[in-house]
Parts: C-alpha cells; structure tokens; sequence
C-alpha cells in the first residue's frame, strides 16, 4: 500500500533584503501589526495538509526563533547560504540526512515576502500540483505589454521591439516539488554554474516541464519599501504605521 502524500512548507529568510532599504529586513517589517515572515507562514499553513513550515535563517538570526517559539508547525533552521538557492538546497540536504522529511515528500518553497498567498490558490497548487509528475508552481499571466530594450550613452533607456506575451507568465510561490528531486536539480545546477532565478528553474533543466497553476495578485512580492503599503491595500490590512 502507497504511503500518503506528505507536504511540507519551506521558507527561504536569510536574504537581507538589499533593496528594501533600512535596518530591518524585509521579512521582519510589519504589515498590519505582524511581521512578513509570519503572515507569509501562516498563509502556507492555511491548507491543512502542510504539516510543517521550515523557515531558513541565517545563523546569527534569532528573530524567526522568537517569532514561532510557541507554534508547533514551524521550525526554524539556521542554515542560510549566501544565495537563497544555497538557502533551499542547505536546508533540504539537512531535513533529508536528518529523516525529517523523506526523498518522495513535497515541498513547497514559499518566498517570506509573499505575505498574500490567497488561500484558494494555495488549494488548488496541492490538488493540481500532485497529479503532475514535475510539480508545479502558482504564476500569473503577463497583461503588460513587454519591451525589448537598450541603454544609450547618456543612460536613456530606448525601446527596441515589442515582446510578444501571450505565452508568458510570471512565476510565483510556493512551487512544489518532490524533496529529492528538487535537491538533485539544484545540486546539478550549481556544479554547471547555471544561474537560478526560482526553483523551478531548476527542474525545468532536467527536462520536464512543472506545471503552471494560476495564481493571485494578491501574491505579489514585497521588494521594496512601498510595497508594503501595496500589499496591505489588496489585502485589507491597516498600515499606518509601516516601517
């Protein structure tokens, strides 16, 4: 008899969030009175079947630790690289050599500035996702028109053609993938030196396609600083006091 499916969240936080601008990290400003992290946590928890959320820190951080100290769900793992694929892959090589997850269990890597993960969409990622033999990914389609473009001396930036978008689609998280097979992708990646944007970047070199689960926009992620305003508008949260 096949043993049932297994789903476990992972939460890449160790970034310092360059871009955000401040002292404070990006996943540890609030939004409506609690942090990123823990909004973007709490979304992954929503859909019961996620039994545990990994969430990735740096070593030195101790903000995570204090945030889900009382909340059994969570865990924290002070295993952080220097890129947030190192991130991923450090943090399934220990979940994997330590039997706290196995080979065949999905996981779905959230990013911890994606406070807005809808439900809904969350839902149907693990219904959809399961069937597939790559996993898969929440994305939405392009509705901007793209430009190819080009810098000029003085620093303008000219357009140069017209992209066509009607295949294209920006991906989002959580993307689901089998532990050992996401851990095997990025490995294999990383020896070629390949560049990684997301994780299914990686999957995508071995061959076989994820599939592409429609998303939310209220899944955006929070860059920079008035992003958080932007978030807290579509998710109805007070933020007048952001940070």
């Amino acid at each position: 008899m096949a043993k049932a499916a297994r789903y476990f969240g992972l939460v890449p936080a160790g970034g310092a969030g360059r871009r955000f601008g401040g002292s404070t990290p990006k996943q540890y400003a609030l939004l409506g009175g609690k942090t990123v992290l823990e909004r973007s946590v709490q979304a992954l928890l929503a859909d019961p079947r996620v039994d545990k959320v990994f969430v990735v820190v740096a070593q030195e951080d101790s903000m995570a630790q204090a945030l889900f100290a009382n909340n059994p769900k969570v865990k924290c793992l002070p295993v952080a690289g220097l890129e947030r694929v190192n991130t991923v892959l450090n943090a399934l090589n220990l979940l994997l050599e330590n039997f706290m997850i196995n080979e065949t269990d999905w996981v779905l890597v959230h990013d911890a500035a994606r406070p807005g993960l809808n439900a809904a969409a969350l839902k149907a990622l693990i219904d959809q996702a399961s069937e597939h033999v790559a996993g898969g990914l929440l994305a939405l389609p392009v509705a901007d028109t793209l430009k190819k473009t080009t810098v000029a001396e003085e620093g303008e930036v000219i357009a140069q053609h017209t992209v066509p978008r009607d295949q294209l689609w920006a991906a989002q998280t959580p993307q689901m993938f089998r532990a050992q097979a996401l851990g095997m992708a990025i490995s294999e990646c990383i020896y070629k030196g390949l560049q990684l944007t997301d994780d299914a970047s990686a999957i995508e070199t071995m061959g076989i396609g994820p599939l592409v689960v429609p998303g939310h926009i209220e899944n955006m992620k929070i860059t920079q600083a008035d992003d958080l305003r932007v978030v807290a508008r579509l998710l109805g949260l007070n933020q007048e006091n952001a940070q």
